[in-house]
């Protein structure tokens, strides 16, 4: 009898935090057909689920977050279902991104290509001092199609951007660092604690509040000055009314 393969895709719960760990470490936490898939469902319990407070996604093993794409499945297919793809992969990335609930990623070492996207979707990224971070995808004369050159100018700006697109290297996290996109770097024994700890920072407040904010952050990328302080306003006046904050003034004020 054939033993089963290990899952692709692992679910713990800490407390209230959800981690997620793409589960390929001989394959350097590629992804495989069907994980983006796989990924969306565990998007949806977690949203759907009141104990998860915040997500913290990574990669299984100390060699990498996620290295890319399956470039195997990616050589065999025609336009039309590189477009399926890119669009699935899309989705997905747009999801993490508008999230109600904070994300993380704990970058553990290479998170290259679709990794790297999957990476800039999530609110923040808590990174090892070995990790290193590229848009490899240009060296195979193609481009990143999952979102990076749209992440990657919201999350870095326009030049940087363009950097990692063009030259297809892999940036050191120092480098990276001074591009603005990485909340904090810790040294690799230390990463789990310290991304615990970060996540547990995050939780101890309000999760409606959080969302709230959250969303008023990602539409100040967006929309212009003045429609982006009528969606802070009326996120702020919809919070402002719940007992959560009701509770939260009385509290302050009886000090």
């Amino acid at each position: 009898m054939t033993p089963a393969s290990p899952p692709r895709l692992l679910q713990e719960q800490a407390g209230r935090i959800r981690w997620l760990t793409i589960n390929r470490p001989d394959k350097h936490n590629a992804f495989a057909p069907g994980l983006i898939a796989e990924l969306q469902d565990a998007l949806d319990r977690a949203d759907a689920d009141a104990d998860v407070a915040a997500l913290v996604v990574t990669g299984a093993g100390s060699k990498s977050f996620v290295a890319g794409n399956d470039v195997q499945a990616l050589a065999g297919m025609d336009s039309v279902a590189a477009y399926r793809d890119m669009l699935a992969g899309q989705r997905l990335m747009q999801r993490l991104h508008e999230f109600a609930k904070p994300t993380i990623a704990m970058v553990n070492g290479y998170a290259l290509g679709g990794g790297f996207e999957l990476a800039l979707a999530c609110d923040f990224i808590v990174a090892s001092a070995t990790a290193k971070f590229g848009f490899p995808e240009i060296t195979l004369n193609t481009m990143p199609g999952w979102g990076g050159t749209q992440l990657a100018v919201k999350k870095m700006g326009l030049a940087h951007a363009k950097e990692m697109v063009l030259t297809g290297r892999h940036y050191r996290v120092e480098e990276c660092r001074e591009f603005g996109f990485i909340t904090r770097v810790v040294p690799l024994e230390q990463l789990r604690n310290e991304t615990l700890a970060f996540a547990e920072s995050l939780v101890r407040h309000h999760p409606f509040a959080l969302e709230m904010a959250k969303r008023a952050v990602n539409r100040a990328a967006e929309l212009p000055l003045s429609a982006g302080l009528d969606f802070e306003a009326a996120g702020y006046a919809l919070n402002f009314g719940t007992p959560h904050a009701r509770e939260s003034f009385r509290k302050f004020l009886d000090k």
